[in-house]
């Protein structure tokens, strides 16, 4: 396995590849175009990888000079328990720590099976928060899977 730098030209396999776990939530901010502003403001923070040239893992990371964001983790299924997740978030949390950033955070739902993937891997599982959120272009329920709330 090879892990480089997130570029523009990943796009489509990374798509297919986030597109296929029951449950991931893509909105407009995975469109191409946003996915390429998003690489322009945080590229140091977003790592493919790759095995024989295929696309099987990705981590896309970003901060706001304060705390670091954790977007998209993802690991083809048959890969999954092989330490190529670990490497991937290894690698963001380095780099966020490198530019400074002394915390990171990450939006998960709540039934998603890869939280036990992150209690492994040293983060903690808040309950003590709470999240709000605002859509200021497209559906008020973007991202949301319970509509009811």
């Amino acid at each position: 396995m090879i892990i480089r730098s997130m570029t523009p030209e990943h796009y489509n396999a990374l798509v297919k590849l986030w597109s296929s776990f029951p449950g991931n939530t893509m909105t407009g901010a995975d469109s191409a175009d946003g996915f390429s502003l998003f690489l322009k403001r945080n590229q140091a923070y977003c790592f493919t990888a790759f095995e024989s040239d295929e696309v099987v893992g990705s981590v896309m990371a970003g901060e706001d000079a304060r705390r670091g964001y954790i977007y998209h983790l993802s690991v083809r299924k048959d890969l999954h328990h092989s330490g190529t997740g670990k490497a991937l978030m290894d690698k963001t949390e380095t780099a966020l720590y490198n530019a400074g950033i002394e915390k990171i955070h990450l939006f998960i739902f709540s039934d998603n099976p890869a939280i036990e993937f992150y209690r492994r891997a040293g983060w903690h599982l808040r309950d003590d928060i709470k999240v709000m959120s605002k859509v200021l272009k497209g559906n008020r329920y973007m991202g949301t899977r319970n509509l009811n709330q």
